[in-house]
């Protein structure tokens, strides 16, 4: 049984010019009573350090919302209002709340805590549209972060067999595969915008302290962040194996850009690439159209791992009819059932990303049929950075986080990381599931709501369009 996982969290909080929701306003009729400090229970409002008899500005990063101060204020004196440029950030996937809900888990680790409950829908497109099964919450004294049974969120990657052979005298004959452990169903995904330096190393370093590892194109990785090697997966194309033989040689995993010719020339590839190192090969293989079936035919090849890659909003990639394009749920739930179908499903290792925005997406596309995920996005929102979807992507990353030192930027990713696993635990001990693993496929414990609303109104409605042709 492997270690028990621990990810160590510490209050990170970053002097930067983060947008929140609300903002807070003291009018000039205060009278500095002080009422709204014994109200508040977030300590949104404080006395000045200089002069205790006057108040301090409101500290809107803390506030959650409950509206308690607004209403025991004598005066009125308090004014909260929707911050215009929180709503424009994000758009039709990235929405608002979860840049303050990664900010405010990069800061302490913790996982946030709302002061005026859930008012939303309870159901919306992609991993939204999915409700676990939480059935085993009932005896939360035994499960989840605290709980006393052991749940283990230790995924493999590399092939493995799906049987063994033996002698007649019963010595084992079959070859058993390479496969690399990682305590967290998690890797990093090198954002595809242009970061310092000092970003880059923050995030290697989160990766070496967590336990997982980063893909990273072969021309990012400096002298720097050499010594870290065992954590960082080189990307490259096929055709730059060759040239790239002394960055290979230091690999455990090489991630490689999938080209039309690679399910037919696989077993070559691995053959050179096995010529300079003995790493674990993934194919970084973009989520387009009918990808079910390219994915298919590489794991029939001999592909070790599948790195299937969505748009940054969890969709297809190319190719694809603007109107309905597949979400990430959709797109590994096909490319899962198509290798079950082929009775290789076990053979192979699937990472998935793209849209891997909160920390529940990680078991939700898990229960879809990846065996772990991959994300970007998120590293960077730990930062401050922010979002604009429309009417094109546009990231905006914070000044000053140059200054900032490196043990603050790579604390934070591990703060991140740490919530994240704390809500891992907790899903999969409301779940009853005690190995990570077991979650892959696992859609018995969850239901999908579009199934179900095909199944309760589908029948009516379709009579009902029938009838109106």
């Amino acid at each position: 049984m492997p270690k028990k996982y621990h990810v160590h969290t510490k209050a990170t909080p970053l002097d930067l010019d983060f947008i929140f929701k609300f903002q807070i306003v003291r009018r000039d009729n205060c009278i500095n009573c002080g009422k709204c400090t014994k109200v508040c229970i977030y300590e949104a409002h404080k006395r000045r350090m200089d002069d205790p008899r006057k108040m301090a500005d409101p500290d809107t990063v803390v506030c959650r919302n409950c509206f308690r101060c607004i209403q025991e204020c004598p005066r009125g004196a308090l004014e909260k209002s929707l911050n215009k440029d929180f709503v424009n950030m994000g758009g039709s996937y990235w929405k608002p709340d979860m840049f303050i809900t990664l900010w405010k888990q990069a800061e302490d680790g913790k996982v946030p805590v709302t002061g005026a409950g859930y008012r939303g829908p309870f159901t919306g497109t992609g991993f939204d549209s999915m409700w676990t099964d939480m059935s085993e919450i009932v005896r939360p004294t035994r499960d989840g972060i605290h709980g006393r049974e052991y749940i283990s969120t230790a995924v493999e990657l590399g092939r493995k067999l799906n049987h063994l052979e033996f002698d007649e005298s019963g010595r084992l004959l079959s070859t058993i595969p390479k496969t690399i452990d990682l305590p967290l169903p998690i890797i990093f995904d090198l954002p595809e915008v242009n970061v310092g330096s000092n970003l880059k190393a923050a995030m290697v370093k989160a990766a070496v302290e967590l336990g997982t590892c980063i893909v990273m194109p072969v021309a990012h990785i400096t002298s720097a962040i050499d010594k870290f090697f065992d954590h960082i997966i080189p990307c490259l194309a096929p055709g730059e194996i060759d040239e790239q033989r002394a960055v290979l040689a230091k690999a455990r995993m090489v991630a490689i850009d999938y080209t039309g010719e690679l399910p037919e020339n696989f077993p070559a590839l691995k053959a050179r690439i096995k010529n300079v190192c003995n790493a674990l090969t993934i194919i970084r293989l973009p989520a387009v159209r009918a990808v079910e079936q390219t994915v298919s035919k590489l794991a029939h090849s001999g592909a070790e791992i599948i790195h299937v890659v969505a748009d940054y909003r969890g969709k297809e990639v190319g190719g694809s009819p603007p109107s309905s394009p597949r979400l990430i749920k959709d797109i590994i739930r096909d490319v899962h059932m198509r290798l079950v179908g082929d009775r290789i499903r076990d053979e192979v290792t699937i990472i998935a990303s793209g849209g891997i925005a909160m920390a529940e997406h990680v078991p939700k596309a898990m229960l879809c049929g990846a065996d772990l995920t991959a994300v970007d996005l998120p590293l960077l929102i730990a930062f401050g950075a922010r979002l604009y979807e429309e009417p094109e992507r546009f990231l905006v990353l914070p000044e000053g986080l140059d200054e900032i030192p490196l043990e603050a930027l790579t604390q934070r990713i591990v703060n991140l990381m740490g919530a994240w696993h704390s809500q891992l635990l907790e899903m999969m001990g409301a779940m009853g599931i005690r190995e990570a693993r077991r979650l892959r496929g696992e859609t018995g414990r969850a239901i999908f709501f579009e199934e179900i609303d095909n199944d309760t109104f589908g029948r009516l409605f379709r009579k009902r369009e029938v009838a109106s042709r």
